[in-house]
């Protein structure tokens, strides 16, 4: 029976051959060609996209190279990328590097980065249309979308608010939208993708929203350690490190019982939301 690392190590090789490919330029490459593929093959573990596809696979579907399933997991990870891109903007986040790497505006400038983060959307939805069950797949992913953008709107708005009106709700409302939200819409569209019942991909969507909030809060505990982790909004500052620690294991707990729906319990998708929270001992 194939390891969840060896699962991971395979999907990911899958989805940086399909990005290699979604990237390559027509001719010699251009600053601006550079700079998409500074922003996408920078590194990444590509979570979501392998999400895509082993859920995909969960609902016996077909999940190689050239299915729908595999143009979906590139479209959610060009999308992904495409909001790291803006995020590290100055006029955003103001981050200048990103995964051990200058960000994309700090190495080409911010007018290339608004551009490359536009072109980046863009593709994610080209690529998309091109699936055979593109109606059934766009809808959904537009929808996410406008959530992720609609969770940066909340966070910058949260963050000009003093600290002290800082709460869980707001803290949620953050991270549904920005993290879970993807999260989310990777796992959908695999069962989508594999023409899976209507029940089925509401059990996927569930599975995602609870790990993608599960996952939001492990990073924020990884991060506690980091000299600037008491600054901004995080869950460690307003909640505290222990009611963290347990609502990570509750949004787990709820992401394995999400699989209950699907025939064989899906094990591969057990032991990714089971692998989080080992990260933390």
């Amino acid at each position: 029976m194939e390891t969840l690392a060896d699962a991971l190590a395979r999907t990911r090789a899958q989805i940086e051959d399909g990005l290699r490919a979604r990237l390559a330029p027509a001719a010699a490459p251009t600053p601006f060609d550079q700079a998409l593929a500074h922003a996408v093959m920078g590194g990444g573990k590509r979570v979501r996209p392998s999400l895509t596809l082993l859920c995909a696979e969960a609902c016996g579907g077909e999940a190689g190279p050239g299915s729908d399933a595999h143009r979906a997991a590139l479209a959610v990870e060009l999308l992904h990328c495409y909001t790291l891109v803006h995020d590290d903007l100055p006029a955003m986040d103001d981050d200048a590097e990103r995964r051990g790497q200058p960000s994309v505006w700090a190495k080409f400038g911010e007018d290339t980065a608004i551009l490359a983060g536009d072109r980046l959307q863009a593709m994610a939805f080209a690529g998309l249309a091109e699936c055979r069950r593109a109606a059934a797949l766009i809808g959904p992913f537009a929808h996410a979308a406008c959530a992720v953008v609609d969770g940066q709107v909340a966070d910058l708005d949260t963050a000009k608010r003093p600290p002290e009106t800082w709460d869980k709700a707001a803290l949620y409302g953050i991270y549904d939208l920005k993290t879970a939200a993807l999260i989310r819409l990777a796992c959908r569209l695999g069962a989508i993708a594999a023409d899976a019942p209507e029940p089925t991909q509401t059990a996927l969507a569930a599975y995602g929203r609870e790990l993608g909030l599960a996952f939001q809060l492990v990073d924020d505990l990884l991060d506690a350690g980091q000299a600037d982790a008491g600054e901004g909004l995080n869950a460690i500052r307003i909640l505290g490190a222990d009611e963290v620690r347990r609502l990570a294991g509750r949004h787990t707990q709820a992401a394995l019982e999400a699989l209950g729906a699907l025939p064989g319990g899906a094990p591969t998708l057990r032991a990714f939301a089971q692998s989080l929270l080992t990260r933390l001992v």
